[in-house]
């Protein structure tokens, strides 16, 4: 995407994909992940402790 210096991060960053095929019609969410908490403060943002089933290690 092009740079329109907004807000914006570029560059790689880690994600999780999660698919369903909910009501016979197939859809693919990507969410990006932060270990910044102070995202929390968005209504939408979720915390994932680490656990061996998401197989996350890393706790800031």
């Amino acid at each position: 995407m092009p740079n329109n210096n907004r807000r914006e991060q570029s560059g790689r960053r880690p994600a999780v994909a999660v698919q369903t095929d909910q009501g016979g019609k197939p859809m693919l969410l990507v969410a990006p992940v932060t270990s910044n908490l102070g995202a929390l403060r968005f209504a939408f943002s979720v915390r994932v402790e680490p656990a061996p089933e998401n197989g996350l290690t890393k706790r800031d």
